[in-house]
């Protein structure tokens, strides 16, 4: 419960010396940890009405990142964050690849998705280096295929670390997995090192329009609890 409880107190007060939530005085004040997991949704409709400042959210992502734990501390992630005009260009390249690489009548579908995402105030990139991963292969020759699968469960936290955090704050977000198709152009716009795979996208932005109401699966079905076997 370590990291839910250093996560709930960021989101709640402090996110360092000089970057602080003010608590307000109505109930949103009151939300925990949970609350803020239940908030964090889909968001399909985003817009650019944020009210927050892009070094504010920058520090929010951060501290986000931060919070989440890796397999033997390898802090393999590695996270990209795109604003403006650089935001525009990325899902600009996007929209390019996906035209020169799918069917047309599959893209005429994809390019509105791809619309929505340009609208949206920001994008998040996620990654995992490679050589990070690999360097831990090395040292532990015994556990190799393990450190695949425990990478990408180091992204999936950080994923939710930061969408959570980012819902905590009254925006919206979507995940998106246009990679591995974009994955050369990627690296190729932002100049970034060739050993940084891409695992997901997070668009960001105001709520347009709230997400559909959430049906979840019978608790019967989802848990076990055992006290004695």
């Amino acid at each position: 419960m370590t990291i839910l409880t250093k996560l709930g107190k960021a989101l709640k007060t402090d996110i360092s010396k000089d970057f602080k939530f003010k608590k307000s005085d109505d109930l949103d004040a009151q939300k925990n940890l949970l609350d803020y997991m239940k908030q964090r949704r889909t968001v399909k409709s985003l817009g650019k009405k944020v009210i927050y400042s892009r070094d504010y959210l920058t520090r929010l992502i951060k501290e986000a990142v931060h919070c989440c734990p890796s397999a033997l501390n390898s802090q393999s992630v590695r996270v990209v964050i795109l604003n403006d005009k650089a935001h525009y260009k990325f899902w600009k390249m996007v929209k390019a690849v996906q035209k020169n690489h799918v069917p047309e009548h599959i893209y005429e579908s994809a390019v509105l998705r791809i619309e929505m995402c340009e609208e949206a105030f920001g994008t998040v990139l996620f990654f995992e280096d490679a050589q990070v991963v690999k360097a831990l292969q090395k040292q532990k020759p015994l556990q190799a295929a393990d450190f695949e699968v425990w990478s990408e469960q180091t992204s999936g936290m950080a994923q939710f670390a930061v969408w959570t955090a980012i819902s905590s704050v009254g925006l919206g977000a979507a995940l998106q997995h246009y990679n591995p198709m974009i994955d050369v152009e990627t690296k190729a716009l932002l100049n970034l090192p060739d050993s940084w795979d891409l695992k997901a996208q997070l668009v960001f932005g105001s709520i347009q329009k709230t997400a559909d109401e959430k049906s979840y699966e019978d608790d019967d079905t989802l848990f076990r609890v055992f006290s004695e076997i």
